[in-house]
């Protein structure tokens, strides 16, 4: 839900309160009409900062016009006049490998901002005429990560081309541009008019630091552990496979087979007959003819090792800061209540500055959609678009 205030709550200043009414109608309406977009855009946002550790949207401006003629009072003759049949301020979700931008320590320092999308050959017509023939157009590959690693049975089927439209805030100018083309697509002089001049908020970045304005998965810190537990896990499972009853007996001839049957053929209290016991006696009984594998210092093995994964479980909790609390268990049955309650409040503290940090890439984004709704929406659309004509402050 979009909040929209006045920065002054003045008791006399109804034009301020009336349009932060109509921008919380707007952004409301709309979220509540395509509330599944909306949704599946800020998960995905989420996702990215989770995994790779930069998530990205930004706001478009869609308008469609038509040309039609009206009656001039001054010239006292028809003329030609634009018209708007539709607008739109849509949010768009960006991938992550999708963005690139120009070296800096900080947001406010990037020379220039690029976002990648791919057209198909009736798109790159529409939006750029007379190219259409002249940019190149290849399939659309899946990359598993920063390796590199593509994946062909994902690739999409079709020919697009890849354009990239660069936003330099140096120039005030939006340039899309095609690797292979020889011309620019198109230039524009800052075509939003935006207070920031970048169509989107600052990133949705993982463990930014002021060296340089790149994302740190939050993977990367705690990698190592991840590794160690995996091995183990690894150990774990294969060893797990050895606990089993297993010996060997004498198979030799003359070796008796009743030593195989006891596991094959017996039940409950019933015995085997043995032939030739004399000659069994003589060899030992049965602790002669059989002797087992040493399971016991397997067992031993395996308890070291799920030892030692608690142990690095434990350590990545505290790096991490998601105490075993907060995933609804406890590490020992010993715990008191006051512990419990310090493990969550450490843990709440991590994910809090995680919820604010959404919070705010939430509000940032519906702020400069607001501006764009604002500075490029035609007075009637945005009367019709809050529903102001049954308002009180309709006049």
């Amino acid at each position: 839900k979009v909040e929209a205030s006045r920065t002054f709550a003045d008791s006399a200043d109804d034009t301020a309160r009336v349009a932060a009414e109509i921008i919380e109608r707007i952004n409301n309406l709309d979220i509540q009409e395509d509330g599944q977009s909306y949704d599946c855009i800020l998960k995905s946002c989420l996702q990215d900062r989770l995994l790779p550790g930069n998530g990205v949207a930004r706001c478009l401006y869609e308008v469609e016009t038509e040309e039609v003629e009206e009656y001039d009072e001054v010239s006292m003759s028809m003329i030609p006049v634009t018209r708007v049949v539709h607008e739109d301020a849509p949010i768009e979700y960006y991938h992550w490998q999708d963005v690139l931008w120009g070296w800096a320590r900080q947001w406010s320092e990037l020379p220039w901002l690029a976002f990648r999308s791919y057209l198909s050959k009736d798109e790159v017509k529409e939006r750029f005429p007379g190219f259409e023939d002249k940019v190149q157009y290849k399939t659309q590959k899946v990359s598993d990560g920063d390796d590199g690693d593509s994946l062909p049975e994902q690739d999409s089927p079709w020919q697009k081309a890849e354009i990239w439209e660069i936003w330099d805030k140096t120039l005030k100018q939006v340039v899309w541009y095609s690797a292979g083309c020889e011309r620019l697509l198109d230039k524009k002089d800052d075509p939003l008019q935006l207070k920031g001049f970048y169509p989107c908020p600052p990133f949705l970045m993982a463990n930014q630091t002021t060296t340089l304005y790149v994302p740190t998965a939050d993977y990367h810190l705690a990698q190592d552990l991840y590794d160690e537990i995996d091995i183990l896990q690894t150990r774990i499972s294969i060893i797990t496979t050895a606990v089993k009853v297993v010996g060997l007996y004498n198979a030799a001839e003359g070796g008796n087979t009743a030593v195989p049957r006891m596991f094959k053929e017996t039940v409950d209290n019933e015995l085997i007959p043995v032939d030739n016991w004399a000659m069994f006696a003589e060899g030992g009984g049965l602790q002669g003819q059989i002797d087992w594998f040493p399971i016991q210092d397997v067992v031993n093995a395996l308890d070291k090792l799920i030892s030692l994964r608690e142990q690095y479980i434990g350590l990545l909790q505290q790096i991490t800061g998601m105490a075993d609390v907060m995933q609804g268990q406890l590490s020992s049955p010993y715990e008191g209540v006051g512990q419990s309650q310090i493990k969550a409040q450490f843990g709440s503290v991590r994910i809090q500055a995680l919820q604010d940090e959404f919070a705010r890439f939430v509000g940032d984004l519906f702020q400069i959609r607001s501006e764009i709704i604002c500075k490029h929406f035609e007075p009637q659309t945005i009367m019709q678009r809050a529903n102001m004509q049954f308002s009180n402050d309709r006049k």
